[in-house]
């Protein structure tokens, strides 16, 4: 369950530096965002005081091409980040997930389109990949009519990538493509009501006969890596397939919630509290010392599968070679174990934590919530995951053949 491609020596010694400091960066920030969780959840929209430090920060640019004056950062860069950030605020790595996915996505784009979207550096774009909208081909680009819900970020972004189905003259599918529209053009309905991972924003876009040019999109095979664009040779990260990058990606801010439930429960832990009438401090219980021992290698399983396949993603891209579906099948295997791991780690937790992590007062319940949505996205469906892994162990076709 190995993929042996390796970064060259300098260019991963370069990346490790920038990822310690943008990781310093976003582990600072991480007071700020417990103090503002609660406002960003109950106000359905990150803080603009969060915004605004993350945005200065430059975390939502980590996976910007430094040609458009970003970071250059690849997935386990990514990924690091955003988990630091989700271990102060789940919804806010979230955000910064979906900021830096669609980030990376401008390195398959030409020079003047990256241009139109960095006139400010700060720029934010966000992304919704299921193609539940459609268009019509007219003279250089598109018109776009639709909807696209879970638009994650909704709020910071002044970009949206977003999938939509080109139609026929007879309204039959013709291809899927990804266009790249000012947030500016399109009205936001407010549909985003949750259980978990509130703040984030997550409404819904509206296009109403929307024009873009063709230069705007990106065919489908581009986008997920099935074959490379050759705008940025000097930045050969960006040949990663976006669909698998997005997909691991998604695990980062999970790992973040199952850290930020550690140090929750170990303070606790700490503090000496009683249980029962047989223990007056928690820590003299060995159950509840194996439980936080077996929750510590949960979260510790859970981060070496993630950093191990990111590092697996980022090395493909940089040898320039496409991974195969067998390959992609690994690699979505490694995220559902990830996420099975987290979501573990977090049950262990709340058993020590007892009755106590569900008072509205204890941000332990809002980590559970927050990963309890998250962990279920489509993009990161466990079940569908560990399918495509063992189909690729058995060298049969895959299910998902025209997967990310």
């Amino acid at each position: 369950m190995t993929i042996n491609a390796v970064i060259p020596t300098e260019a991963a010694a370069d990346e490790a530096a920038t990822r310690e400091k943008l990781v310093r960066t976003a582990h600072d920030l991480i007071p700020l965002l417990r103090d503002n969780a609660e406002r960003t959840e109950r106000d359905r929209r990150l803080t603009d005081e969060v915004t605004d430090a993350v945005r200065s920060a430059g975390l939502f640019q980590v996976c910007t091409p430094r040609a458009s004056g970003g970071f250059g950062g690849g997935l386990r860069t990514m990924v690091e980040v955003t988990a630091e950030l989700s271990r102060g605020d789940g919804s806010t790595g979230w955000v910064a997930f979906i900021a830096n996915t669609t980030a990376f996505s401008f390195g398959l784009f030409p020079d003047d389109v990256r241009a139109a979207v960095y006139t400010d550096p700060h720029s934010v774009a966000i992304s919704q990949f299921t193609p539940v909208a459609a268009a019509t081909e007219v003279d250089g680009g598109y018109r776009l009519t639709g909807k696209w819900p879970f638009a994650s970020g909704s709020h910071q972004a002044q970009w949206t990538l977003t999938a939509f189905r080109v139609l026929d003259d007879a309204g039959q599918l013709r291809e899927i493509r990804f266009a790249l529209m000012s947030a500016a053009d399109l009205t936001i309905e407010d549909t985003w009501y949750v259980a978990g991972m509130a703040g984030t924003g997550s409404n819904t876009y509206v296009a109403d006969d929307l024009y873009v040019p063709r230069e705007f999109t990106l065919d489908v095979e581009t986008f997920a890596g099935r074959k490379f664009a050759a705008w940025l040779p000097e930045e050969p990260g960006y040949r990663a397939p976006i669909g698998t990058l997005a997909c691991l990606g998604i695990v980062g801010p999970l790992m973040g919630m199952a850290e930020g439930a550690w140090d929750l429960v170990l303070d606790s832990m700490k503090s000496g509290r009683p249980i029962t009438a047989a223990y007056g401090d928690i820590r003299d219980a060995p159950s509840y010392r194996i439980a936080l021992a077996d929750a510590r290698t949960a979260i510790d399983t859970g981060r070496f599968h993630l950093l191990r396949a990111a590092d697996a993603i980022d090395s493909a891209a940089h040898d320039g070679r496409i991974l195969s579906l067998a390959e992609r099948g690994n690699l979505r295997g490694a995220a559902a174990v990830a996420t099975r791991s987290f979501r573990n780690a977090v049950d262990l937790l709340l058993d020590i934590g007892g009755t106590r992590s569900f008072a509205l007062s204890n941000p332990l319940q809002r980590v559970w919530r927050d990963l309890e949505v998250a962990s279920r996205h489509g993009l990161n469906n466990t079940l569908m995951n560990r399918e495509e892994y063992a189909l690729s162990l058995l060298g049969m076709d895959q299910a998902f053949p025209d997967s990310l």
